[in-house]
């Protein structure tokens, strides 16, 4: 295997990704594959793998020749949002850290109903084996104006992944986090009032993911099915049980037309005690299009407070098309029902 063209990324960054290893029985499935993994590392503009001849006759020589792109990112956000108002972001990203395929990223945003900072680093093969490892740090600051209360949330997240199958992915986390449930209205809810204070959650999740999709930004071709199950009380002063299952199917039309159809669930239950409105679900927003943010679901019939629910379920259709605008752009049209 001959790699040519990698000024900056490791070439062990590159060899990793190969279902093949030198000496191997030539495999011409396994190196497309192989060829495809590189591709979607997202650090090159162009990958070919062609192959020569060997210095036997019975050998062949892999030749990988990649042309690098940017793989660090600054961006600026500014605009207006139903949900949050006015807001701005900014972000710093390195998805190739000193060449070694490790991604950085610290993230601010600020609106006028929440503010947040998170930090989260990525090693994709820790200790040089198939398993990917990282660590998360953020704070966020928020109103839940459809509740009636202020939430301050910091903490981290410890997580490992690897893959079951080939397109079959397990990931694993611990996440500790302070949460304070503060300026709750005089007139809240009851069950609001009852949550004011302090206290700690430490959970353990688990994510099984089957991902076929032809692209992890903008699929067009292929199914996403993810189940996920996280379970608070290892440590800390809250107990709960809380599961969530989605799958997306995308299907080209015609040129450049996407249909693709979503589905997500999801219910939780409280381990001896009530469930916290500020763990339950809330669907509205970005979440049911349509709605206020928590606009949908349980209410105290009184105050008319969102209290959130323990189960839901939602769905969506959707057609993604292009608008005429340079493909760099990644500007297209949607027309969908939630």
């Amino acid at each position: 295997i001959d790699i040519q063209g990698n000024i900056r990324t490791l070439d062990k960054v590159i060899r990793r990704e190969f279902r093949l290893v030198e000496g191997d029985a030539f495999n011409a499935s396994l190196l497309d594959r192989s060829r495809q993994r590189i591709q979607r590392l997202g650090f090159f503009q162009t990958v070919d793998v062609t192959t020569d001849p060997g210095t036997e006759a019975d050998q062949v020589v892999i030749a990988v020749d990649v042309e690098e792109q940017s793989t660090g990112d600054l961006s600026f956000a500014a605009g207006f949002s139903t949900d949050a108002g006015p807001l701005g972001t900014i972000a710093v990203r390195e998805r190739n850290l000193l060449g070694r395929g490790q991604d950085l990223r610290l993230g601010f945003t600020i609106s006028g109903a929440r503010s947040q900072i998170d930090l989260s680093f990525t090693e994709p093969y820790f200790l040089d084996k198939d398993l990917s490892a990282g660590v998360d740090a953020f704070r966020v600051e928020q109103e839940q104006d459809e509740s009636s209360f202020d939430e301050t949330v910091t903490g981290g997240t410890l997580r490992a992944g690897f893959n079951v199958l080939q397109d079959v992915r397990q990931v694993w986390r611990y996440t500790g986090k302070y949460q304070e449930i503060s300026d709750i209205d005089n007139d809240a809810s009851l069950l609001v009032q009852d949550q004011e204070g302090e206290r700690i959650v430490s959970s353990v999740s688990q994510e099984l993911i089957w991902n076929r999709l032809d692209s992890r930004l903008n699929p067009s071709e292929g199914f996403a099915i993810s189940l996920n199950t996280e379970v608070a009380g290892l440590g800390g002063d809250t107990y709960f049980s809380k599961n969530n299952i989605k799958a997306a199917y995308y299907i080209p039309i015609f040129e450049d037309f996407v249909f693709s159809v979503t589905g997500i669930g999801g219910y939780m239950i409280g381990l001896g005690q009530d469930t916290q409105v500020s763990d339950r679900f809330f669907r509205g927003g970005t979440t049911l299009r349509g709605f206020n943010t928590s606009g949908v679901g349980p209410r105290d019939s009184l105050t008319g407070d969102a209290l959130g629910g323990k189960h839901f379920y939602s769905s969506t259709l959707e057609v993604s098309f292009p608008v005429g605008l340079p493909p760099e752009l990644n500007f297209r049209g949607r027309v969908f029902t939630d």
